[in-house]
């Protein structure tokens, strides 16, 4: 066992319940990890329309689905919707990144396009390379969290119709572990583990007055990290793989690259 994390403090910003596999990689390293969520999902009402779309969707001919939330809570609606949870056989799934595609599994579905990047900018070139070979301009449906930028479908408009609905929404938790936010003011911690953006900036919400110069983080993806950049902090570690894997090898190199400096 590596003893560059041991005894070392982590804190996961990830919703409630998500850190399970961090949490484990981590105590197999030595190290403990708080749970302090920054988000909370949840699912939004659909409009008169948009249920109207899952009753349809016989009409388009691929969905894409951008994470683990998008598939479960896609699955939710249709099942509140239609009263089952089957696609049309005729519709193609495509999905960014492994996590997803597992997540797709569980619901009893393959998808047929699956891109191994991590970010909409990853997965759109690719895609849109797939669908130019059909022919046609397919049409496609976007099952999006309310904060997803618009970059698939912008990226898609010359060669697909696209429909976007946005299923769930992130916001800041009403209730914050006062321990750990005394641990955070007291910097009684190693490093803060932060996931998206919208983490970031619910964390420059919660403490405005701490220096940005201070806080120690570790990032999931360029966009998390860019976002902290802007907002002012300098990320320590910065995972390209978005997974619990990615991040704990990045921030397990960043100490191994400390203690070469160090002698």
């Amino acid at each position: 066992m590596s003893q560059h994390l041991q005894n070392k403090v982590f804190i996961s910003t990830r919703p409630k319940g998500a850190s399970g596999e961090l949490n484990s990689l981590l105590t197999d390293l030595g190290a403990t990890l708080l749970e302090f969520p920054l988000i909370e999902i949840k699912a939004l009402a659909l409009t008169d329309e948009e249920e109207k779309t899952f009753l349809e969707l016989e009409k388009f001919q691929w969905m894409v689905l951008t994470s683990s939330n998008g598939v479960s809570y896609f699955f939710e609606m249709l099942q509140k919707v239609k009263g089952n949870s089957k696609l049309p056989e005729e519709l193609q799934i495509a999905v960014i990144g492994e996590k997803t595609k597992k997540t797709l599994e569980k619901f009893g579905y393959r998808a047929a396009f699956i891109n191994p990047g991590s970010t909409a900018e990853d997965f759109s070139e690719p895609f849109a390379r797939h669908i130019k070979t059909t022919g046609t301009k397919p049409k496609i449906l976007l099952p999006l969290g309310n904060l997803a930028r618009t970059v698939i479908q912008d990226h898609l408009s010359e060669w697909a119709d696209c429909t976007r609905i946005d299923i769930y929404q992130t916001e800041m938790p009403e209730k914050m572990d006062p321990e750990v936010v005394d641990r955070i003011e007291k910097d009684k911690y190693d490093m803060i583990i932060f996931t998206s953006p919208s983490g970031i900036y619910n964390f420059l919400k919660l403490f405005p007055g701490l220096s940005t110069q201070k806080i120690r983080l570790a990032c999931i993806g360029e966009i998390t990290a860019h976002a902290a950049r802007e907002s002012g902090y300098h990320p320590l570690a910065v995972a390209q793989n978005s997974s619990s894997s990615g991040i704990v090898e990045s921030i397990l190199n960043y100490y191994i690259s400390k203690n070469i400096k160090k002698t």
